[in-house]
Order: C-alpha cells, then sequence, then structure tokens
C-alpha cells in the first residue's frame, strides 16, 4: 500500500463492467483512493466498503481526481468528455480511455475525439496493456543497447476462448475482433515500428501491405448481437520492411495467449525475442536466456503506473503528438484494424503508401452492415 501522502484519487467510470471492475481492483492494490460512477447494479463480488461510489454524474466528472478512467463503450465517452476537456483548461487533468476508439459503423468519430482532446489541454492515452508494461521497456532497452537495430519479422498472437457459454465476461457484447481484439496486436506493432523509426508517420513512410481472413463467432447469447460479428482473424502485414504474422481468435477451445515472437539483427548479429503477456504466464525470453519476469505481472497496476509515470516524466506536447498512445495513435491503430476488417471481408490485399493515406482509408463498414448475416436463434 502507498503511504498516504502517496494516495491518488483515481475516478473510473463504467466501474462495474469487467475492465473496470480490474481497475477497481488495481487502484485500491496500489493504495488510492477509488470513486466510482456506475448507475447499474452493484456486483456481489465489489467489497463497496472499499471504494467511493458517486451517484451523480455530474458530481463524479466535477472530482478533483488524478485520473479519470472511462470504462465505456464508445457511445457513452462523448457525454463523460464533454464534461471533462473543458475543464482541462485551468485544471491538470489526465484521462485514460479504452479502445475501439470509436464503434465500427462511425469511424468519424476517431477524428472528431482528436480534435476535441487537441483543442483542450488535457492529457488523454488508450488502455493498451502491453504498451505499459515493464516487459516492453526491457524490450526496447534491448533494442536500444544497439547501434545499428532492424527488426525484420514479428509474429503477434491474442487468444481466448470467448465462446465458452459457462464464462459470465463471454455475455459481453463485443463488436468484430478487428476492432475488438487484433487492435491490440496492430498497436504493439505501430509503437514497435515507430518507436524504432522515430514517430508513427516515419514508421509508415515505406508503405504497409495487409491481407487476412476471418471467421464468424458463435456468440454465446446471440440475440443481443444485430448482426453476425467476426470472431476469428489471421493476417499477413508488411510494415515498410518488417514482415508480420498475425493471429486473433475468440472461438471455442482457442488457448489463452498473448504472445509475440520479435526477430532481426542489432549490429550484424540476429537476436530473437519471445514474450507473452498473459498474467499467470507471462515471460520474456531473448535469445533463449530466460529474462525471468514475474509470471503474475499485474497488467491493470502496470497501467495505472505508467499512466503516473508519462504524466511525471514527458512533456504534455510530446505525449500528445509522440510514440505514445494518445488520440493520433490510437487513430492510426483503428484505421489499420479496420482495414484489417476490410482484407478480411473483401478478401483481397490491401496497400497503403504512406501514413497519409491510411489516415484516409474508410472501411465503409457502415454500408456493408445491411448485408449482413444474422444469428439464426437471434429472438425475435
Amino acid at each position: 500500500m502507498s503511504d498516504i501522502k502517496d494516495r491518488r484519487l483515481l475516478a473510473i467510470a463504467g466501474a462495474w463492467g469487467y475492465i473496470g471492475h480490474k481497475f477497481i481492483e488495481a487502484g485500491l492494490k496500489l493504495g488510492h483512493d477509488v470513486y466510482v460512477y456506475d448507475p447499474g447494479p452493484i456486483p456481489e463480488d465489489v467489497d463497496v466498503k472499499a471504494i467511493t461510489r458517486i451517484d451523480s454524474e455530474r458530481e463524479f466528472y466535477a472530482l478533483n481526481a488524478d485520473l479519470f478512467h472511462l470504462a465505456l463503450h464508445p457511445e457513452h465517452r462523448k457525454a463523460a468528455l464533454d464534461q471533462l476537456l473543458p475543464r482541462a483548461a485551468d485544471q491538470n487533468l489526465m484521462i485514460l480511455d479504452e479502445k475501439p476508439m470509436a464503434a465500427p459503423e462511425h469511424p468519424e468519430a476517431c477524428s472528431e475525439l482528436v480534435d476535441a482532446v487537441a483543442a483542450s489541454d488535457a492529457e488523454l492515452l488508450f488502455d493498451f496493456p502491453e504498451l505499459f508494461d515493464p516487459i516492453t521497456e526491457r524490450i526496447f532497452a534491448y533494442l536500444d543497447s544497439f547501434e545499428d537495430v532492424e527488426v525484420s519479422h514479428v509474429r503477434i498472437q491474442r487468444s481466448k476462448d470467448r465462446e465458452d457459454k459457462d464464462n459470465p465476461r463471454n455475455a459481453k457484447k463485443m463488436v468484430p475482433i478487428q476492432y475488438q481484439e487484433s487492435v491490440h496486436c496492430i498497436a504493439f506493432l505501430l509503437n514497435l515500428v515507430g518507436r524504432q523509426a522515430g514517430s508513427i508517420e516515419l514508421g509508415l513512410a515505406a508503405g504497409v501491405e495487409l491481407r487476412a481472413t476471418s471467421d464468424p463467432y458463435d456468440a454465446p447469447n446471440p440475440e443481443v448481437y444485430p448482426y453476425v460479428v467476426d470472431g476469428r482473424c489471421d493476417f499477413d502485414m508488411r510494415i515498410g520492411t518488417v514482415d508480420v504474422i498475425g493471429h486473433t481468435d475468440f472461438k471455442r477451445g482457442a488457448p489463452w495467449r498473448k504472445e509475440r515472437i520479435i526477430r532481426g539483427t542489432g549490429d550484424g548479429e540476429a537476436f530473437e525475442i519471445q514474450v507473452d503477456y498473459l498474467e499467470g504466464a507471462k515471460y520474456l525470453i531473448i535469445n533463449g536466456e530466460d529474462q525471468r519476469c514475474p509470471p503474475w505481472g499485474d497488467s491493470y497496476t502496470a497501467v495505472l503506473d505508467g499512466m503516473h509515470r508519462l504524466k511525471s516524466n514527458v512533456p504534455t506536447d510530446k505525449l500528445m503528438s509522440g510514440v505514445y498512445p494518445n488520440p493520433m495513435f490510437a487513430r492510426y491503430a483503428y484505421q489499420l484494424s479496420s482495414a484489417t476488417w476490410r482484407a478480411s471481408y473483401d478478401g483481397e490485399k490491401i496497400t497503403f503508401e504512406n501514413a497519409d493515406e491510411l489516415s484516409r482509408f474508410d472501411a465503409r463498414f457502415d454500408e456493408e452492415v445491411p448485408k449482413f448475416p444474422t444469428y439464426v436463434n437471434r429472438e425475435g
């Protein structure tokens, strides 16, 4: 637990959902004062005596919090940001937002959010956990130890069984896996190439090539879905000189994995980095040598610690424009996720010459929705 003089106030909107609940636990573990807003019924496994529940939305967003966490679906975030962003004009405000950045049907919301945050003085970052994990910094410390380093191949996987009807979490409605889960893999890739090149734009300057395939999700609660969503996606991507093989899988029996394999050369010598970010099974192996990472390292406390570390160490203008999970970064990740969906849907290769062309891309998801199949046992 933190010393009382170091206690921080963590304010979580959407606290009763899976992610919000995890951040309640993380905040309490770090000794933070945790305030929550969620009009829904309190889950039985929440220790209400350990937190402060605010019933008024207006009162909640007026809190003098060190960090606001918006564990909300995209359609509910605008109301929160409409109250928070104006405060940043004369208050030091830091916000942690969730993915997807926008619903697949509304990509224009990404640009609107980028513009709204840019017009404020708020520090808003997105919850891509691997980007905050200490393991990632150890990877970059290794890569930065070389005078001349080139990453040539990345294999990346995120998978879990999300069709199991006995797992209550699987009742949470999801969007197509490209927007829901592949985006985490894409964020990791953009962080990797962007930090090596010096910016996302330079990392994408040599272009992107993308092919993908997908399989439908067998929803355990099909009645809540207006159409069938993808539950598995395999993609081959080339970002500049980096060849990527990606696999995201929510199908029945899928293994629980958050693996990456990174290969390249440093000062003329080949290297291989193997890593898994899955809690309980975390590891980092560099050139066959186990780096002895704690397997149970808490990904959620790492995000909170990482947010406060960035706030303390990185000037706001750099944090909100550089290779950090800021709104511009999240928009690139969203765009590439939407392109992955489109490549899956059409079965054709998609190419982008540079970051600007990627920014202008429109997957036209909303135009295709009327053509999507529905679940055969959907009620009504």
